[in-house]
C-alpha cells in the first residue's frame, strides 16, 4: 500500500482530525499503522529526544513503538534555519529518507503529516511535492474555506502539479447553511477539474472548544478565581473593545465565551458575568476589583490574569487554537466517529493500492 500524505492549503485546516480519524479506521481494518512527519515545527523533548508535539501524541494515539526521532526526523528552529542559510545542514533530506524507511518497514501504511501545501521544505531540500514523488505516495489536501476562490484554486493548482497521485480534497469547517451549496456546486465543478471531493465536513462544536485549563496553560496565566472550575468548555473567544451597551448586546449571543479584556475595563467583566461566560482572560496583569471577584466567584467563572496587552494575547489564543483541538479523549473519539462518517474511506483505500 501506497503512503499517503496529508496536506493543506491553510494552518489549522484539519490535518491532525484526517490524521486520526483514518489511522484509527486503517487499524479497524486490521492494517498496521505507521505516522511520519518530515518536518515539525512544535519542538519538545522526550528522553533527551528533540522531536515535534504532535508526533508525540499521534505515537500515543495509535500505539506505536516507532522511535520519535525517526518518526520526526527534522524539528525546524532557529539553529536549524541558520544552519541552512549557512550551508552546514546538507543532509537533510538523506535524514529524511533513511528515516522514512524505517518507520515503513513492516507497516501496511504509512500516513504522512506535512506541514503545509505542496511546496513546504523546499528551502531545506526536500519540499513534500518531491516526498510525494519519491516515495511513490498519494496525496489528500484539506482547507477550511475562508475564500472560497482561493480553496478552489489551490485545489487546481495542487491536481497540476501531482497529477493522480492527488487522491482528492477535503473541506473542513463548512457552515451547516452552506453544506448543499458544497455538495450541488462545489463538488461537480471539482469532479470536472479531476479532482474528488472525499468529505465536506460541517462544523463540529465539540472539536472547535478548547478547556479553560488549556488555554490558562497555553497563555500561562495565573488563576484568580474558581480554580475547581478549570475544565470549563470554551466555544467562543470574545474581545472587549467596545462600549458596554454593543458588548452586551454581542455577548448574549454567545454560549460558553471566553472574554479577553483590559483589567481595568469594569464595566465589560460586569457584563461578561450576565451572560453565557466560561471564563474571563485579563490582559495587563492587573488584578480585578473585590466586586468582579465576588460576581465571578458566585458565578463559577474563573479569572486568568495573563501578561501582555490585548491585542498580543488575542494572537497567542489564535496560534493555539489549531492546536489543541484534538488533545481530550472525548475530543479524539469525535474526531473518528465524524471521519468515519464524512470521508469516502474506500476510495482512499482503492486509489492506494
Amino acid at each position: 500500500m501506497k503512503p499517503l500524505f496529508v496536506t493543506s492549503l491553510s494552518e489549522h485546516s484539519g490535518k491532525n482530525l484526517i490524521l486520526l480519524g483514518l489511522g484509527r479506521r486503517f487499524q479497524k481494518e486490521g492494517c498496521k499503522v505507521g505516522l511520519f512527519k518530515p518536518f515539525g515545527v512544535f519542538p519538545t523533548r522526550v528522553d533527551n529526544i528533540l522531536t515535534d508535539e504532535d508526533t508525540v501524541f499521534f505515537r500515543k494515539a495509535f500505539d506505536l513503538d516507532d522511535s520519535l526521532a525517526d518518526m520526526c526526523p527534522c524539528v525546524i528552529n532557529d539553529s536549524l534555519i541558520e544552519d541552512v542559510l549557512e550551508g552546514e545542514a546538507t543532509d537533510i533530506y538523506d535524514n529524511i529518507k533513511s528515516s522514512f524507511a524505517r518507520i515503513s518497514r513492516g507497516k501496511d501504511i504509512v500516513l504522512v503529516e506535512s506541514l503545509g501545501d505542496l511546496a513546504f521544505g523546499g528551502f531545506m531540500g526536500a519540499p513534500c511535492e518531491m516526498l510525494i514523488s519519491e516515495f511513490g505516495g498519494k496525496s489528500i489536501i484539506i482547507d477550511v474555506p475562508k475564500r472560497l476562490n482561493r480553496t478552489l484554486d489551490g485545489f487546481v493548482s495542487a491536481h497540476k502539479k501531482i497529477g493522480d497521485a492527488l487522491l482528492g480534497a477535503v473541506v473542513n469547517k463548512i457552515k451547516p447553511s452552506r453544506l448543499e451549496f458544497y455538495n450541488d456546486l462545489v463538488r461537480p465543478y471539482l469532479e470536472k477539474q479531476g479532482i474528488e471531493l472525499l468529505g465536506i465536513i460541517g462544523k463540529d462544536p465539540l472539536l472547535s472548544s478548547v478547556s479553560v485549563r488549556e488555554v490558562c496553560d497555553a497563555l500561562g496565566g495565573d488563576v484568580v478565581c474558581c480554580h475547581d472550575k478549570m475544565d470549563g468548555v470554551v466555544e467562543k473567544f470574545s474581545i472587549g473593545a467596545m462600549n458596554v451597551e454593543s458588548a452586551l448586546r454581542y455577548m448574549r449571543k454567545l454560549r460558553n465565551q471566553a472574554l479577553i479584556v483590559g483589567g481595568d475595563r469594569t464595566d465589560i467583566q460586569l457584563a461578561a458575568l450576565e451572560t453565557s461566560t466560561t471564563c474571563m482572560i485579563l490582559t495587563g496583569g492587573l488584578i480585578p476589583n473585590e466586586i468582579i471577584l465576588s460576581k465571578a466567584t458566585a458565578a463559577g467563572v474563573p479569572i486568568l490574569l495573563v501578561k501582555g496587552d490585548t491585542g498580543v494575547v488575542v494572537e497567542r489564543v489564535e496560534s493555539l487554537l489549531g492546536r489543541l483541538s484534538l488533545r481530550s479523549e472525548s475530543k479524539v473519539e469525535r474526531a473518528v466517529e465524524i471521519v468515519n462518517k464524512e470521508i469516502a474511506f474506500d476510495k482512499i483505500l482503492k486509489g492506494l493500492k
